[in-house]
């Protein structure tokens, strides 16, 4: 996980392993559609990352349950053609546990109800490490065995207030949700970005100043429009270059300047000059780039601004927030990039390597039994992967 291709290329063609590019777009949209399926079976949905949520659902009964699951799992994979795990359990850490377990056991098809029988789910606990659950990493668990928590159900025995002295509030809880008491609710709204990254690999080490600026430059409108989507203007933008830490052959740099809008602003067009300007400062020559991107903090909302005192700097222009607005409008209609700034870049040369890209694109896509307008408790879904 998380190798270079290049050092598991012969791996990969050795067994016969498919590659395929990323396709953000895509998984977007296709997680947009089975949240708002999971939406319409939930009473309350909590959409916790692209590909997973939480749902809650009345009281129900073991046989009504599974029926359920299958029914959700079912409506999933008909409609998106997506094949979904689920995992029934009182609270969110079992929820987890179960989700696992139904992955793990072909005989669950898919969906696994933790059993609500203390004996039963006591045998079951007993074979699972602690370590396997969800919100315990390495420094937790051992943490826990020095104190005799070896499997899960040791944790779900302890009393709380003698796992708190050790480990903690987050261990209190922890060991309270494994006994099938709830510490954790769902949370329908989402919190407010606290900063925004857009960030990719060059295809190729980038050695040339203009397209460098260039890929920049393409970064910052990009975030721009996650700025918009969210109703949320930036005070400061951080552009970054990296050279390749993969290769040890060469020598390695960090390039990187902060830059402080007044008043802060989600106007693609004022970051993408910034950036330009910044790169008298940042460029450094004589190195091969392999990474860039831009990283945006002290974000707050577009709406709710705080006034600009006579003196101390002007007003953000309305023009320019409805010029961004066209431009998000015909993008979302004609498709990414139909309208651009000329400073992203014409050839864009730079780009990252999609040789093994999928045909399928967003506009390919057909949502039968998906309602258009979607639910108001699922957000479009905004892609965060670790790259």
């Amino acid at each position: 996980m998380g190798a270079p291709f290049f050092q598991v290329r012969r791996l990969c063609e050795t067994h016969g392993v498919h590659v395929a590019s990323s396709n953000f777009e895509v998984y977007g949209e296709f997680s947009n559609r089975v949240m708002e399926t999971l939406a319409e079976h939930a009473r309350d949905i909590e959409v916790y990352s692209i590909d997973e949520a939480f749902m809650g659902f009345p009281d129900l009964t073991d046989e009504q349950a599974f029926v359920l699951g299958h029914s959700i799992r079912n409506d999933v994979l008909a409609r998106t053609g997506i094949t979904v795990s689920i995992g029934l359990a009182p609270t969110q850490v079992l929820c987890k546990l179960a989700n696992e377990l139904s992955k793990k056991d072909p005989k669950t098809s898919g969906v696994y109800l933790m059993p609500t029988d203390r004996t039963k789910r006591r045998e079951l606990l007993t074979t699972i490490p602690v370590d396997s659950l969800w919100g315990v990493g390495k420094g937790t668990a051992s943490r826990l065995r020095a104190y005799g928590v070896v499997t899960v159900a040791d944790l779900a025995e302890i009393e709380p207030a003698r796992i708190r002295s050790f480990a903690g509030v987050v261990g209190e809880r922890l060991a309270l949700e494994v006994r099938g008491v709830a510490c954790h609710g769902i949370v329908e709204e989402s919190s407010p970005r606290q900063s925004i990254l857009s960030s990719r690999s060059f295809g190729n080490p980038v050695t040339d100043r203009g397209d460098l600026t260039e890929a920049l430059a393409h970064h910052a409108f990009r975030a721009s429009e996650k700025l918009r989507h969210d109703g949320l203007v930036a005070g400061t933008i951080v552009a970054f270059a990296r050279t390749n830490r993969h290769r040890e052959d060469q020598e390695q740099q960090n390039a990187e300047a902060v830059i402080h809008l007044d008043p802060p602003t989600h106007d693609g067009r004022r970051m993408a000059a910034a950036i330009t300007q910044a790169m008298d400062t940042m460029w450094i020559p004589g190195f091969q780039w392999k990474r860039a991107g831009v990283y945006l903090a002290d974000l707050s909302s577009s709406v709710v601004t705080q006034p600009v005192l006579p003196g101390l700097g002007p007003a953000e222009p309305v023009q320019r927030r409805k010029l961004m607005e066209v431009m998000d409008a015909l993008n979302a209609e004609l498709g990414k990039d139909a309208v651009r700034l000329a400073s992203t870049g014409l050839e864009r040369t730079w780009k990252p390597k999609a040789e093994r890209l999928t045909k399928l694109a967003h506009k390919d896509m057909t949502a039968e039994g998906v309602k258009p307008e979607g639910d108001s408790r699922v957000k479009r879904t905004r892609i965060r992967f670790h790259e």
